[in-house]
């Protein structure tokens, strides 16, 4: 017994299937456009997550360098409140307080502050410090004489 196999005719595959209909297209750049609306809205908010990190580091390092100033004596921790633009950063403004807590310890408080595109952002720091006045400070140290005894 033999067995006949017969070939399909080439119009029976085209017949069932020509190509995409038009709702599988409208479906599935509906679905794309959806995709790229959301990973367009997640690089924006990584870009502003950035900013805010940069902005962040950038203030505490100027605030922390007005508190080593005042922790040195370049800057004197008695008397009025004060401020100023930042010597490294002419973007920025600081300002500092002090408040006395006991015998020559201030709580001092240095606010660093700048607009960006209308939007103010503030970043405080606060230390307790010993007034260098009275314990000395670095630019009033001398050298050690030569032959190793204290005056």
């Amino acid at each position: 017994m033999r067995l006949r196999v017969r070939a399909a005719s080439p119009r029976a595959g085209r017949a069932r299937r020509a190509g995409l209909s038009l709702i599988e297209v409208l479906l599935a750049m509906a679905i794309f456009s959806m995709a790229v609306a959301a990973i367009s809205r997640l690089v924006d908010m990584g870009t502003d997550r950035e900013l805010d990190a940069r902005l962040t580091s950038t203030a505490t390092r100027l605030a922390q360098d007005k508190l080593a100033e005042v922790e040195i004596g370049v800057t004197a921790v008695t008397g009025s409140d004060s401020s100023g633009t930042c010597d490294n950063d002419p973007d920025w403004t600081w300002t500092m307080t002090q408040e006395a807590h006991g015998t020559n310890l201030y709580l001092v408080t240095v606010t660093v502050k700048r607009d960006l595109k209308g939007q103010a952002f503030t970043l405080t720091l606060a230390q307790m410090i010993l007034d260098p006045s009275v314990k000395g400070s670095a630019s009033a140290a001398t050298r050690p004489s030569a032959s190793g005894a204290t005056p």
